[in-house]
């Protein structure tokens, strides 16, 4: 059983290595994950509750420091895992509401919209999905993404040229007669 001065002793010891380690732990963890400071202090707060919960498992200085690091890193581990999970998560959801608003062309068509989308820079897929998929509009997707109208716009052209150029030119009929006149279709 522990007495009166244990608890302040361990609450004085937790609070040093608190202290002592906080700002290496915050390193570490921002290094691994690259995430924004206020998650990266969400998951640093994990490793000292950890920590609080187990402190008769921490080993005496200096393998206390190395201790709360082992701890830090199952923490990152974990929440790389529920990261990858959730990405897996939204990918199967995009791809049940493409099936979902299938136009009847099958799922080669599908295939390779995933496959041009899959090759379109992170922004412009997300304006792309923002404006067509979500039917936002400009104002709206700019709203979102942080930034003006006019972004949105030059960004969607940029997104829409490498998809619609293959296309166009598979399906559109040439628009010049075989003497370089422009038909009437």
């Amino acid at each position: 059983m522990h007495g009166p001065s244990d608890t302040s002793v361990g609450g004085d010891r937790f609070e040093a290595l608190y202290r002592g380690c906080y700002q290496a732990i915050f390193a570490y963890v921002l290094r691994r994950t690259g995430d924004d400071a206020e998650a990266v202090a969400d998951l640093v707060a994990e490793v000292f509750v950890v920590a609080l919960r187990k402190q008769d498992a921490i080993p005496p200085a200096p393998q206390d420091r190395l201790w709360l690091f082992g701890v830090a890193r199952r923490i990152v581990l974990d929440h790389r895992r529920r990261h990858e999970r959730l990405l897996g998560l939204l990918s199967l959801l995009q791809a049940r509401a493409a099936s979902e608003t299938d136009t009847g062309y099958g799922q080669p068509a599908r295939i390779r919209v995933q496959a041009a989308m899959d090759k379109l820079r992170p922004a412009d897929r997300e304006v792309l999905q923002l404006t067509i998929w979500d039917g936002m509009s400009h104002a709206e997707a700019a709203h979102v993404l942080g930034c003006t109208p006019n972004a949105v716009a030059l960004r969607l052209h940029k997104a829409m040229s490498p998809l619609t150029a293959g296309h166009e030119s598979r399906s559109t009929p040439s628009q010049f007669a075989p003497d370089g006149s422009r038909s009437q279709l």
